[in-house]
């Protein structure tokens, strides 16, 4: 084993060795010291004589004759500014433990650089510039507490530009389906890979994402989308060009060949919508959502209720088409009416928003270049105004939106939207009205309305042929919702929508909810009508569920009744870790007589996230699927794997040379590599972010200096995560003379450099907390050296001990 790094040996007085000879010095001595600190110096007088007549060496008071202070160097220290908590930086010191400012530590301060400041300076003292400056350094706890004059600290809000910018590295996201029945009815065969790959560099994201999935032979392969795009944090905007969908422009236009800049919304507080399906499943299914013919969301689903939501809508008008494929071959299909889903937010964000594309969406007969145009004002602290237009050569619209809140408990959006489509010469208005208001504390109600002329058109409806049928074109949508909650009777919500088109024919929803936690048991009703149309029948269903936890696992039951049938099951959990866990449950189904038993598991390793399951029922159907999703990164310094997805905005992390040390990320725990590196797949832009290694996971003989840091990227960037570890070698030594006897108690131990190192305890006994092999030691008495001895220790090291024991001969 070689010798540590020289950084180690300058250490002195260690951590392990201040607190013994402190413990000993100071508590027998204290009643002895000097009445005062030598302001001059710092330096403290111990009573000689009485450290002699208690054992301890006289030759420590002129080691310990110094008040605390810091390390000369770099040490990374807790710092508040103005009581403000900055969490843990790295601050310099000087020879006298002083405190160095330089431009780091300004910036990580969150400071306004003094007048005359000179970044090249080796210390500068803030008093000089700030004499009101108040500076309290605390090695004990290695804490510096800093108060300025407020003016001086700098403004924290993400206009300020304090980002981290730059970087570079490619990603390649992957998410793996695949599930397949087969027995004596007839099966589903289904798989389907989700991938996105890209890198970013220099705050430049370029990203492609694409889609393959096959499901009972067919194979359907879509490009979803292929941009680069970059944040302007000066201006607040963002850039993006390539296969993209226009946001913000209060219409739905699609994917597009163009470009577009629209708001940074990390950067203007504000936040997007997104569409909401909610149902419930039959057996494990797989749900697909369409709009207007095309394929905006697909995934699988276990059996029960199911909610989705994440996924991108053409439009906030046009109903959404689901279905459901049972892992049995059945097909159930369901509508989602537009009044029922409401976005979460405004539809656009306040700014100036424009885009520019040629129009590229499946199922178009005609790809018209078009333009659009959005911006928005805030008229009052509580209300705001949005605006926008979209021109093409086959269609034209104009949109406004109003958002209000006239009171404290009540929420206005109203929109209007006038278009022409040139193609079939129609014209017509919309409007979009929803409410909501809190009657109560535990009472609110929401109302929505959306209100079509016979000549409106969509976009979507402008690029189809001239022979589309219209025969099922929306008129009118209503909806409203209420929802209550009570202590001891619990949580209730209903909610009704009705939708009508032009040739009168009209469909009803009505869905209604109870749950009430019972200790630490739950139980809920569900209940769910559909009036269907002339395509789809209706159904009438009823979910009960009942959930009790069971130390770490969890059992389940529910009774799922529909017209097609009662099925009701079991269901139990079992969470081993928390990175695993299993399940085992049986269903029946009455009006078939038949049951079926599954078993699943799923787990969060190093590299991937994966998931299975196995079930089989009395006609042996036996259905199987699996999942696994997870990235990977290339670096500058070789190739990651992550469990999870990466974002726009990522780091890579390194601690030391070790590997399987767990770090955990907002986005979930990360392991590092053989290599010590982890990916951090998520990070937010512009906010700053926590990542933490958990110290369990380090081995026995490392020590870290800071397990907790905090980042702060611009979106795009790639930022590299250092946490230095140092690795200790601790022995506890039994010293004997030549004659066999211990060594002295209270002599003291120096290394060869005549660095003080430790104490020595009862019968000999010697705790060393940072060796190597080969190292030589001294031990003293009165400034005499008794006798010496050398380390003999292996080369290799047990690092699932705390320490090393070693019997050592001192002559």
């Amino acid at each position: 084993m070689k010798s540590p790094h020289p950084v180690h040996r300058k250490k002195w007085p260690t951590r392990s060795a201040l607190s013994l000879a402190l413990a000993t010095a100071f508590t027998l001595s204290a009643s002895a010291a000097a009445d005062e600190v030598q302001n001059s110096s710092d330096d403290i007088e111990f009573d000689i004589q009485a450290m002699q007549a208690r054992g301890i060496d006289p030759k420590l008071a002129q080691a310990f004759k110094q008040a605390p202070r810091f390390m000369t160097g770099t040490t990374q220290v807790t710092l508040t500014v103005n009581g403000s908590g900055k969490g843990r930086v790295a601050a310099r010191f000087n020879e006298q433990g002083q405190l160095c400012v330089d431009a780091p530590f300004i910036k990580a301060a969150g400071l306004v650089k003094p007048a005359g400041f000179d970044a090249k300076a080796p210390c500068y003292d803030l008093k000089s510039a700030w004499p009101q400056t108040e500076l309290n350094l605390d090695p004990g706890e290695v804490r510096v507490d800093l108060v300025v004059p407020p003016q001086y600290v700098a403004d924290t809000s993400a206009s300020s530009g304090n980002w981290i910018h730059g970087g570079a590295a490619a990603m390649l996201n992957y998410d793996a389906q695949y599930m397949d029945s087969a027995g004596s009815s007839s099966g589903t065969n289904f798989m389907q890979l989700n991938s996105e790959g890209g890198f970013n560099v220099h705050d430049w994201i370029v990203r492609s994402r694409q889609n393959f999935s096959r499901l009972n032979g067919k194979d359907t392969f879509q490009y979803q989308s292929a941009y680069a795009q970059r944040s302007f944090d000066g201006i607040k905007k963002v850039l993006q060009a390539g296969q993209i969908n226009l946001a913000n422009s209060m219409f739905g236009t699609g994917q597009v060949l163009g470009a577009q800049l629209f708001p940074e919304t990390a950067l203007t507080n504000t936040r997007k919508g997104a569409g909401l399906v909610d149902g419930i499943a039959d057996t494990q299914s797989v749900v697909e959502v369409r709009q207007s013919g095309v394929l905006l969301y697909s995934t699988t689903v276990p059996a029960g209720p199911f909610h989705l939501q994440g996924f991108s809508l053409l439009n906030s008008r046009t109903d959404l088409a689901v279905t459901l494929t049972g892992n049995n071959g059945d097909i159930r299909q369901f509508t989602v009416p537009a009044a029922s889903f409401a976005l979460n937010g405004p539809a656009t964000v306040p700014g100036l928003s424009f885009g520019v594309g040629k129009l590229d969406q499946d199922g178009s007969d005609e790809s018209p270049l078009l333009g659009t145009v959005a911006t928005g004002w805030l008229l009052t602290p509580t209300t705001s105004l949005n605006a926008g237009l979209l021109g093409s050569s086959l269609y034209n619209a104009g949109a406004a939106n109003l958002n209000a809140q006239p009171f404290n408990s009540t929420s206005l959006s109203i929109q209007t939207t006038v278009a022409q489509d040139s193609k079939h010469n129609d014209s017509g208005v919309s409007v979009d009205t929803s409410l909501s208001h809190n009657l109560i504390e535990r009472l609110s109600l929401s109302l929505n309305m959306s209100q079509n002329t016979s000549g409106y058109r969509e976009l979507n409806d402008a690029v189809q042929d001239d022979n589309q049928d219209t025969s099922g074109r929306t008129h009118n949508q209503y909806g409203a919702g209420i929802s209550w909650s009570h202590e001891w009777l619990g949580n209730f919500s209903v909610s009704w929508a009705r939708s009508s088109t032009f040739d009168n024919e009209s469909t009803t929803y009505l869905r209604g909810g109870w749950s009430r936690q019972f200790g630490s048991a739950y139980l809920g009703l569900s209940v769910d009508h559909d009036s269907g149309t002339a395509d789809n029948k209706g159904d009438d269903r009823i979910y009960l569920s009942l959930s009790i936890p069971l130390g770490n696992g969890n059992i389940s039951s529910y009774m799922n009744n529909a017209h097609n049938g009662t099925r009701a099951g079991t269901r139990f959990s079992q969470r081993s870790s928390q990175d695993r866990g299993y399940s085992l449950s049986a269903d029946r189904d009455y009006r078939s007589n038949k049951n079926s038993y599954t078993g699943s598991m799923d787990m969060v390793t190093p590299v991937s996230q994966l998931s299975g399951s196995v079930s089989q029922d009395s006609d042996n159907l036996t259905n199987w699927s699996a999942r696994a999703s997870g990235s990977l990164v290339a670096h500058a310094h070789g190739v990651t794997l992550s469990p999870y997805q990466v974002s726009d905005t990522f780091a890579v992390a390194k601690v030391g040379d070790d590997a399987g040390v767990r770090i955990d990320t907002p986005s979930g725990p990360a392991w590092t590599d053989f290599r010590g590196y982890a990916v951090l797949p998520s990070l937010r832009g512009y906010q700053k972010s926590s990542v933490q290694v958990d110290t369990r996971s380090l081995g026995k003989n490392v020590d870290i200096s800071n397990a907790l840091q905090e980042t702060e990227l611009a979106r795009g960037a790639v930022s590299y995560v250092n946490f230095d570890i140092i690795h200790t070698r601790r022995v506890l030594a039994t010293v004997l003379d030549a004659t066999g006897k211990p060594v002295p108690h209270g002599a003291s131990v120096f290394d060869d450099k005549d660095n003080f190192v430790t104490v020595v305890g009862d019968k000999g006994q010697v705790f060393l907390p940072d060796t190597w092999p080969g190292m030589k030691l001294d031990v003293q008495a009165s400034g005499q050296t008794l006798c010496a001895f050398t380390l003999k220790l292996p080369e290799t090291q047990e690092v699932q001990e705390l320490y090393e024991t070693y019997d050592a001969v001192c002559r």
